[in-house]
Formats: structure tokens, C-alpha cells, sequence
């Protein structure tokens, strides 16, 4: 499941409080999606999706590929050829 934390740091960079620190009080679900619920600096409660959060878990992806491309400009500016010229081959008509 979640590795259980004490706090969590909001890490979507859209969302207002960005880069703020708050005590973890619950994980639950909500129509499919996980959340975390907290306590605003006001007193209030609140709730964020986890994945806005770096308590969820590390994006396989993300963590693997470090920010570097998997393909090149030039790579993929000839798959798209290749794949257009596929299209307008003469095997199919339609």
C-alpha cells in the first residue's frame, strides 16, 4: 500500500499551497481516487489527491527515465514519416 508518513509536502505545481508542509491525518478513498486528509494552518480540515502529494508512491517512469527522453527529435520526426507514408500504401485502397 502507502508508505505511512507523519507529513507531506504538496508537489503539484497548479495547486495554491505548492511546496507547503502539513501533518498527515488520514489516507481514504473517494470514487476511485485516493486522498489525503489534513489540517490547514487556519484550523480547517482539508483534503488533496495523493498523487498531488510525495506521499504517494514514486512514478515507475518518471523515477527510471530521470527527466532524459527515451527517443530523439530526429527519431521520432521519422517514425511519424514512416508512419504517414504506411498510410498511403498501396495494399489498402481506403
Amino acid at each position: 500500500m502507502y508508505q505511512l508518513k507523519r507529513c507531506f509536502t504538496v508537489t503539484h505545481p497548479f495547486h495554491p499551497l505548492y511546496q507547503h508542509r502539513f501533518e498527515l491525518l488520514s489516507y481514504r478513498k473517494s470514487w476511485g481516487r485516493a486522498y489525503i486528509d489534513f489540517r490547514h494552518e487556519n484550523g480547517e480540515m482539508g483534503a488533496i489527491p495523493l498523487a498531488w502529494t510525495d506521499a504517494d508512491e514514486p512514478d515507475p517512469f518518471l523515477e527510471i527515465s530521470r527527466g532524459r527522453a527515451v527517443f530523439r527529435v530526429a527519431e521520432l520526426l521519422r517514425l511519424v514519416e514512416w508512419m504517414a507514408a504506411g498510410r498511403h500504401s498501396d495494399g489498402d485502397k481506403c
